[in-house]
């Protein structure tokens, strides 16, 4: 009896040296569990955001086509600096009294209501709004990288309409066409091209237009991009000359 219970208490429990071994094992494994889980969350992480991205520029390409589709009289391509990473620049120097481009990152044409347009991504200062002469309100600025539209009365007679009055930014509207939260933190850019070989009052059916999507605000990042032609409906002319005029008080 006393050698069965001796052998039972040897028995009993588990050594130090084992217990170790036990709890490095288990280390072990739990850290290669670890890696595999995150290094397939990295990947996931990295395929959704490329699948957002894609969406964003998918996106944005519809609602360029259908702003732009509807374009008439003429066509005019700009190239202006965008706004810096810390406020919004004064971009109305390079917008008064500026010839067209055959490439640029704005576009500017007449829709079919007969107001001027300006797409672009550059961003904008506060802008006063007005009908006619008459100011009814403000808007406010818009950071570079979103998609915005800048409404305008045109002066048939003078082929030209008032981006500034007094020194001040002047629109008849000006509108984002997607909230700030639909970019997820990224910043879009579209460069627009006529076609090669395309001269001032030539008839163009279309332009090319690249969007780019980046993860920084001085564009250096491309997370992805895309191109497409964004086709007329109406006939339009290349237009490279002065259209953005200055008013001041005496006139």
């Amino acid at each position: 009896m006393k050698r069965l219970r001796s052998l039972l208490q040897k028995k009993e429990g588990t050594t130090l040296v084992e217990t170790m071994v036990c709890l490095l094992l288990i280390s072990i494994m739990l850290a290669m569990a670890a890696s595999a889980l995150s290094a397939a969350s990295r990947i996931f992480v990295r395929v959704q955001r490329t699948q957002y991205a894609q969406s964003i520029l998918d996106t944005a390409m519809t609602e360029l086509r259908t702003i732009t589709q509807n374009a008439s009289g003429y066509v005019k391509i700009y190239d202006i600096p965008a706004a810096s990473a810390e406020k919004s620049e004064n971009i109305t120097e390079n917008i008064t009294e500026s010839t067209g481009k055959l490439r640029g990152n704005t576009v500017e044409f007449i829709n079919e209501e007969g107001y001027v347009v300006l797409v672009s991504t550059n961003g904008c200062e506060d802008t006063d709004l007005y009908i006619q002469n008459n100011r009814t309100g403000q808007a406010s600025a818009v950071d570079s990288g979103q998609l915005l539209t800048r409404y305008y009365f045109r002066n048939s007679s003078k082929n030209s309409y008032i981006y500034l009055k007094d020194g001040v930014p002047v629109a008849r509207a000006v509108a984002t066409v997607f909230g700030k939260g639909f970019y997820m933190n990224n910043y879009l850019e579209v460069i627009y091209s006529f076609p090669e070989g395309t001269k001032s009052g030539n008839q163009v059916d279309w332009i090319s237009a690249t969007v780019n999507l980046y993860s920084d605000k001085e564009l250096t990042n491309l997370v992805a991009t895309d191109s497409e032609i964004l086709e007329f409906k109406h006939s339009v002319l290349c237009c490279e000359e002065i259209t953005a005029k200055a008013e001041t008080g005496s006139n």
